[in-house]
């Protein structure tokens, strides 16, 4: 499999906001994948935010397997071809289980209300284990990244934090989406505006999650950035100071406005 998205999967992202790259990694190395992000897990286990939800972050940069990720052909080409050559890391976090008595998330936006700056960024989702529609598969609403349909579509963020949500009317599993079900070794990967819900996670349900953004250019970019955690402010050493070149083209522009603004 050739590791450059073709000009379909390009106009297809652009469009409709995500893709799902089939068999991306082999089951061999979806194993080694596994071993370590367990491990790490288990080495951060008081790391929680519920009796079954745990998520640590940074995460791959912990691993030695896993720290390579970013870097990879597979990884890096697809996200160079959409986001640009000057791209920049976005950090990455190890998530299990659930974060709430439903096991549902419901239906929001990461980057809610920020699609004025036209400043595009991109979560990358390894799975763990097979993912279908009615155990945690991740559902998004094709296009909803796009300026118009994002904005009406903003209620459905503003409370998604409430159990049981009503959504245009119908139950928010009723809302028309797509839903992204996965086999591991599968990627998927979706811009940050797009909306996307979760219902009925499997307790065990475990993903490695990996962050980009386009080249930040102007000071709204960084304060976009921010907030979120994707500034130089926490980068994990082993990135900070990484002499591997794709590390530092990652991260070189982050350590550069870090440094103009003290």
């Amino acid at each position: 499999m050739t590791a450059r998205l073709i000009t379909d999967q390009i106009s297809f992202f652009e469009t409709f906001g995500f893709l799902c790259l089939r068999q991306l990694f082999s089951p061999a190395e979806m194993v080694d994948f596994t071993r370590e992000a367990e491990a790490l897990l288990a080495a951060h286990e008081g790391v929680r935010t519920g009796p079954t939800h745990q998520a640590v972050s940074p995460f791959v940069e912990l691993g030695p397997t896993l720290t390579r990720l970013p870097e990879d052909d597979r990884i890096y080409l697809p996200v160079e071809q959409l986001l640009g050559p000057r791209f920049v890391w976005g950090g990455s976090e190890g998530v299990s289980g659930s974060f709430n008595a439903t096991d549902d998330h419901n239906w929001h936006c990461d980057r809610a209300g920020q699609i004025d700056l036209q400043y595009t960024r991109i979560k990358m989702m390894i799975y763990l284990q097979p993912m279908r529609k009615e155990t945690g598969a991740l559902r998004v609403i094709p296009g909803s990244h796009h300026a118009p349909f994002h904005r009406r579509l903003l209620p459905l963020h503003e409370r998604h934090v409430k159990s049981n949500l009503i959504a245009f009317g119908v139950d928010g599993p009723d809302l028309c989406c797509h839903p992204l079900e996965t086999n591991p070794g599968d990627v998927v990967l979706f811009n940050h505006y797009l909306f996307h819900a979760v219902f009925g996670k499997q307790e065990k349900r475990r993903y490695i999650a990996l962050k980009f953004a386009a080249e930040p250019t102007v000071e709204a970019h960084y304060d976009a950035l921010r907030p979120h955690e994707q500034d130089a402010a926490t980068l994990h050493d082993s990135y900070r100071r990484s002499d591997r070149p794709r590390v530092k083209g990652m991260v070189n522009k982050l350590l550069e406005w870090e440094e103009k603004s003290g």
